[in-house]
């Protein structure tokens, strides 16, 4: 294999084998309807892994190619865990030594910019050599983990990685082998510092013993009760210290440069004039080496953090005994059987709700794309419509699919039209708010798209919400967008047929009723006519305002 050098090494992802595939990027309102950043928080370790998760999850894949590449490798991380949390520690290391330092050298760099750049090399190297033996003799089934060793081994053999070590190890010889500087300080008359300069470059550490023992002792002259003078104690330089705060705290710093202080800047000249033909060996092999970064390896950390923190998460709900399946790419219907709404089952994990986690069975056929959801107030049928949405994202975000098993013809983007909050609705008022958002959806919506509908339309009266509802889920018809419509509006149910007929259309809507067992609430779906008078019976009679109810309040 040709060699090349190290700065022509690609980028490389394990979420998609083409940097340019395309995506389909969720809209705020369908990021916040489906509860994206709920998901990211509730399986994240902090604020930073929470913005990475929820980055990789708000651009779904929507190409059966890159669909199947992260299911591939979701399956091969999840059947050897140990390894993938392994690679994340040595690429999550990585960032220190990437993030936030100079990424290039020049004549105008410090020689303690030129040291920081040796570590972040030295970092590099490090971890380099840590995954390539951490992936030795592994014999990878996905395209994404082979493709991952392969990449690994041409940074080591063939980009001259090699003789990157072998300059970074000569050099860093000599610079680790520094661990104090003993300095030299002419004084003048008033006792003011002249001169100062570098008596030696030590091997040893100076502690507070070592460093004052004789000049205490002389002053003493071993007379330990002395009290006129005062104990010495070394003041330690804690710049490092207080880099590595700022990082992980947030504070902020003017330069994020090592010589930020009086302290260091002084001794960096004093270095900088007193060992030139260190800093020449330093500038002549890092000049070679000054496009090298860690960086677009450090990046793999949110990928392998990605699959990580999914494959926890199906571990914790298959404890639990809620079902989780891979999913299989279908060209055809969808059909999903035993799904439900993760979020939901997150809250059950997290003891935030107590009752079990219902599953349900639902396809999308050519006689089954519009579904009208009916159903009793707080029946389940909003956590049904998002669980569909989580189920299409999951899918195709290459993770576990919660459900028992799952064929899915991937969508090519999902849209929500869920209620939003009253502020947002003053200027256009909510039934014109409504109809603008529906607007703008059918933009780009199309036949392969999925729509999840939560009560939409219901703001005005009665007959005129009918009217629109008609005419929109029509027009869902004759498209054959894969749709939920979750209303209260029985009459769109009991009339899925003529609305289908009127789309002149081969995609026809069906109505889905949300069961219950005497008054009890199931949260099972049935493919059925809609129960409307039912529901209203129940709910007044719950509430004690049936006429007979009310009637016998009076006699007593």
């Amino acid at each position: 294999m040709k060699k090349h050098s190290i700065s022509d090494i690609k980028s490389f992802s394990l979420l998609a084998p083409d940097e340019n595939d395309v995506t389909f990027r969720l809209s705020s309102n369908t990021a916040n309807d489906l509860s994206v950043d709920f998901i990211a928080e509730n399986i994240s370790g902090n604020s930073s892994e929470e913005a990475a998760l929820k980055s990789i999850l708000l651009e779904m894949p929507v190409s059966e190619k890159v669909i199947n590449y992260r299911r591939a490798v979701y399956s091969e991380l999840r059947d050897n865990e140990e390894l993938c949390q392994k690679l994340y520690d040595i690429f999550d290391a990585m960032r220190f030594y990437s993030n936030d330092r100079p990424a290039q050298i020049g004549g105008s760099s410090t020689l303690m910019e030129f040291l920081m750049r040796l570590r972040a090399l030295e970092g590099y190297i490090s971890s380099v050599m840590n995954i390539k033996e951490t992936i030795e003799g592994h014999e990878f089934r996905s395209e994404g983990m082979r493709k991952f060793a392969e990449y690994i081994n041409d940074i080591c053999d063939n980009s001259g990685f090699e003789e990157l070590a072998k300059d970074i190890s000569a050099v860093g010889d000599d610079v680790n082998n520094i661990k104090s500087i003993t300095v030299g300080i002419n004084l003048d008359h008033e006792f003011y510092p002249r001169e100062t300069g570098i008596l030696s470059l030590n091997k040893f550490y100076f502690d507070r013993q070592s460093a004052l023992r004789r000049f205490v002792k002389f002053h003493l002259k071993d007379q330990v009760n002395d009290k006129d003078l005062m104990p010495f104690s070394m003041e330690v330089h804690d710049n490092d210290l207080r880099w590595i705060h700022q990082k992980y705290n947030g504070l902020p710093s003017p330069t994020n440069r090592a010589t930020d202080t009086p302290l260091m800047n002084n001794l960096n000249t004093i270095m900088e004039r007193m060992l030139p033909s260190m800093t020449s060996k330093l500038k002549k092999i890092l000049n070679r080496y000054v496009d090298v970064s860690g960086k677009a390896l450090a990046k793999l950390a949110d990928e392998f953090l990605f699959y990580l923190r999914f494959i926890g998460l199906e571990k914790k709900l298959s404890e639990y005994g809620i079902p989780c399946c891979c999913g299989e790419v279908s060209d055809g219907d969808t059909v999903l059987k035993d799904f439900y709404n993760v979020k939901l089952a997150i809250c059950r994990i997290k003891g935030i709700v107590e009752e079990d986690i219902v599953c349900n069975d639902m396809e999308f056929t050519k006689d089954r794309t519009v579904h009208i959801l009916t159903g009793p107030n707080r029946g389940g049928k909003t956590v049904l419509t998002q669980g569909l949405g989580l189920v299409f994202l999951l899918y195709q975000s290459g993770v576990f699919v919660p459900a028992a098993s799952a064929g899915i013809r991937p969508c090519d983007g999902i849209y929500t039209h869920f209620p939003v909050e009253e502020e947002k609705t003053v200027s256009l008022g909510r039934l014109g708010e409504e109809a603008e958002r529906f607007n703008e959806i059918c933009r780009t919506a199309g036949s392969e798209s999925l729509l999840l509908f939560n009560e939409s339309f219901a703001t005005t009266s009665h007959t005129e919400s009918l009217y629109i509802a008609e005419d929109v889920l029509k027009y869902l018809c004759s498209i054959g967008a894969r749709t939920c419509f979750n209303t209260h509006m029985h009459e769109l149910a009991e009339n899925a047929d003529r609305i289908s007929d009127g789309a002149a259309s081969q995609f026809r809507a069906v109505s889905v009723v949300m069961e219950n067992d005497n008054g009890k609430r199931s949260y099972k779906i049935s493919y059925k006519k809609p129960d409307g008078k039912s529901y209203a019976h129940e709910i007044a009679y719950k509430y004690g305002i049936t006429f007979e109810q009310l009637c016998e309040k009076t006699n007593n």
